[in-house]
């Protein structure tokens, strides 16, 4: 960035932030109700259903630093990331419309079929979504070079993110799962779902060109590629992707944020299930449990700010990760030891919505810390390498926070087929249910998932990027002590 760039106004970062929207609903949705609605609602198995979401995360394993790697060398009029941006839009909220409104059922073409067309859906809106988020987040590294006001660029961000969530969760059990007479529990109405995703893809457009617009100011004050770099193919993908492998911050947070969100991804797939027939929640219940996970996260990234000044990123992320393991834990295990209020009351109701704002003000941590140290490494392998690539970390980044969507729902899926989960009209509520499904699905989607976070804080461990070494690396760069 050059040094006569005028101070960021507070304009550009909301609208900045308000982009992060679109990502928060598709992210919400996958999480959510992707393998809800496709296994309990339309009835495909749900090893199929969770391998569909395992498949399309291949494809993320190349699109996301194929993109990064794309937008980090594209030269136009609009700078590197807008492009993307404008262009991703209505694509996303078109496939993510056709991914909640399919054209085929279990009846008419079979659980292959319609397996088929979930994982076609899935990675379309996977690559629409490639194409905006990851410009988008590294666009974030680029509006500012200040350690903490990086920090502050991540903590908006995620904020909107968090009110994406909010758009899924009120719009969803507040007016368009409402009861009727067939289906008490309006979230297994397979007809409300078609007109709740056009809903949320129209959110989803308009939000992306709320961010286009809004950041087009700071294209001229953007770090240009080089004139004579190449348009990037297929070898520079994989070269590319190994060299970052090679700088020991990447890897140790790249390996580390994969591992947690994974049992963040198993927990928010297995959500729906146990608000619905474990804890057996009405539907405004729910809702309340459900929107206590954005607005907690937005009482963490309230926090984190001060939090990451206080404790630096590195040990904050650690923190905030024991903390939900210990807090996700605790309602499974206080109903293992009878202390845990009865199923089906408000008082258990508002157990759950006390510790769901902790576990989410817990994840906040780990979700700013990552978006703001990837700014950091980018920093840090300009130095060894002489080479401004925040596409190719961000990319990774975006790729991992998927991780959540599909490994976690693979391995959801996985489970509910194991425990041979009853699915389809038959239905309706716990009754339904027999009980000793009922808890060993408990015993997993609780206590045991917050084992799976270990390994990745062990990585987090790893990481040694911090504020006095990044303002070493900042004055090496300014005065030009760059690696050939």
């Amino acid at each position: 960035m050059t040094l006569d760039v005028p101070p960021l106004s507070n304009g550009v970062k909301l609208s900045f932030g308000i982009g992060q929207i679109a990502e928060g609903i598709k992210t919400c949705a996958f999480s959510t109700f992707l393998m809800f609605y496709y296994n309990q609602v339309l009835g495909l198995s749900g090893d199929l259903a969770g391998l569909a979401i395992a498949l399309a995360l291949i494809f993320d394993a190349v699109t996301d630093p194929i993109a990064g790697s794309v937008s980090d060398r594209w030269q136009s009029p609009r700078g590197r990331r807008h492009p993307f941006i404008f262009a991703s839009a209505v694509p996303l909220g078109v496939s993510f419309w056709l991914l909640f409104a399919p054209w085929v059922s279990v009846e008419s073409v079979g659980h292959y079929g319609l397996f088929a067309w979930m994982l076609i859906a899935t990675v379309l809106t996977r690559a629409a979504m490639t194409l905006y988020h990851v410009p988008h987040m590294a666009l974030g590294a680029e509006l500012s070079d200040d350690y903490d006001e990086r920090t502050v660029l991540v903590v908006i961000r995620n904020f909107f993110g968090a009110v994406g969530y909010i758009f899924v969760y009120a719009l969803g059990f507040g007016i368009f799962f409402a009861p009727t007479d067939q289906f008490q529990n309006g979230q297994l109405n397979p007809a409300a779902y078609p007109p709740y995703a056009l809903t949320l893809g129209l959110i989803m457009i308009a939000s992306i060109f709320i961010t286009g617009f809004g950041t087009r100011s700071r294209i001229p004050y953007m770090v240009k590629p080089k004139p004579n770099q190449a348009m990037v193919g297929m070898f520079d993908v994989v070269t590319e992707a190994f060299q970052a492998m090679k700088n020991d911050s990447f890897r140790w947070m790249m390996f580390g944020f994969i591992l947690i969100i994974v049992a963040f991804g198993v927990a928010g797939a297995l959500g729906l299930y146990m608000y619905t027939f474990f804890w057996q929640l009405e539907r405004m219940q729910i809702l309340l449990v459900l929107l206590m996970l954005p607005i907690g996260s937005m009482v963490g990234y309230a926090f984190a700010g001060r939090f990451f000044v206080w404790l630096d990123k590195r040990n904050a992320m650690i923190v905030g990760g024991i903390a939900w393991m210990i807090i996700h834990a605790v309602p499974v295990g206080f109903y293992l030891l009878g202390w845990a209020p009865a199923p089906g009351t408000w008082a258990v109701t508002w157990f759950l919505v006390i510790t769901i704002i902790l576990t989410g003000a817990a994840v906040a941590q780990i979700v700013v810390g990552i978006g703001t140290a990837m700014a950091d490494i980018a920093d840090e392998n300009e130095l060894q390498t002489g080479r401004r690539q925040e596409g190719v970390f961000f990319g990774a980044s975006a790729f991992a926070n998927k991780c959540s969507a599909a490994l976690g729902s693979f391995i959801a899926g996985l489970v509910l087929t194991w425990l041979e989960w009853p699915t389809g009209e038959a239905v309706r509520s716990s009754a339904d249910i027999p009980a000793d499904t009922l808890l060993a699905l408990a015993i997993f989607a609780g206590p045991v998932v917050s084992l799976l976070a270990i390994p990745g804080l062990a990585c987090l461990a790893g990481y040694r990027l911090n504020r006095s070494r990044l303002a070493e690396i900042q004055a090496a760069l300014k005065s030009g002590s760059i690696a050939a």
